[in-house]
């Protein structure tokens, strides 16, 4: 059974992490350092609301685990896959 709800929740996390993926390249190009430290604050949240953890529960290595899989299934060029 396909489980609707949940590829439409992680199309649209997909989708706003591109985003903010291109905002915090685009601060960085434009060397705007304060922009760049909150996209990857943002980025970093997205990516634990995405997998639904806290990252009072976990540990830094699992936190940084978590956010490279979140961003190789948002920024693969077929788009994320479930």
């Amino acid at each position: 059974m396909i489980d609707l709800a949940h590829d439409v929740a992680s199309d649209e996390f997909a989708r706003l992490f591109r985003m903010l993926s291109a905002v915090n390249k685009e601060a960085e190009s434009l060397r705007l350092s304060t922009v760049v430290h909150l996209t990857n604050m943002a980025l970093l949240q997205l990516s634990l609301d995405w997998e639904g953890t806290s990252p009072e529960n976990e540990r830094s290595v699992k936190l940084n685990a978590i956010f490279r899989s979140k961003t190789k299934i948002a920024l693969d060029e077929d788009g994320p896959r479930t």
